[in-house]
């Protein structure tokens, strides 16, 4: 890309197109450190409200995740497909807790429905009162989760098919887990949405 157009463009559009177009492994983990850097400064601790405290969760569950990319980038597919699923799932969160601070409270309570429905699970295999949790909130819906549009659609069953023991893995470990082709358009698309997920939340000056 010439200088002019990097002017033109944020630099989220910029290190995406120039790793698509100059795709190498270290190429990769300098783009996601570059990211990883800007997380780490907007992810100070925030109590102020349900919704500061959702963002910063999940801005740090997301250094986590481009952690793992960073480190499995040589490895195989799968393990970059489990990443890129969960950073589908951290955009739909970001979006959802965004839309308002009910949503972010309805967001944090989500982990009390996700603890009573492991327990009322456990309840079924161990004797009664074996574990008392009674004080555990259980009202509420749980939200599902489900990727947008055609495109974010596509590549979260291509990751789920990677992920699981399916016909399509298992018949073809050099063409799915092993390909080093899958790996590259997933470490590409882990760039977008690491940067897309960041600027749901914070509108950054790259002048």
């Amino acid at each position: 890309m010439t200088e002019t157009a990097e002017k033109m463009y944020p630099y989220p559009v910029t290190a995406v197109t120039d790793l698509a177009n100059n795709y190498s492994p270290d190429h990769f983990r300098f783009a996601i450190g570059h990211c990883r850097d800007v997380i780490a400064k907007v992810s100070a601790e925030d109590n102020t409200s349900d919704q500061q405290i959702a963002r910063v969760r999940i801005l740090r569950y997301l250094d986590l995740q481009l952690a793992r990319a960073v480190r499995w980038i040589e490895d195989d597919a799968d393990l970059m497909a489990g990443v890129m699923r969960s950073l589908i799932e951290l955009k739909f969160w970001a979006n959802f807790i965004s839309e308002s601070p009910e949503k972010a409270t309805q967001f944090l309570h989500e982990a009390s429905i996700d603890g009573r429905e492991l327990f009322d699970r456990l309840k079924k295999l161990v004797p009664p009162e074996t574990y008392q949790l009674d004080a555990l909130p259980i009202k509420g819906k749980r939200v599902s989760v489900e990727p947008s549009g055609e495109k974010e659609d596509l590549i979260w069953k291509m990751c789920s098919k990677l992920i699981h023991p399916t016909s399509w893995v298992i018949n073809d470990l050099e063409g799915t887990v092993h390909s080093a082709y899958h790996r590259q358009v997933l470490s590409i698309y882990l760039l977008y949405y690491g940067w897309g997920i960041v600027n749901i939340f914070h509108t950054i000056s790259w002048e």
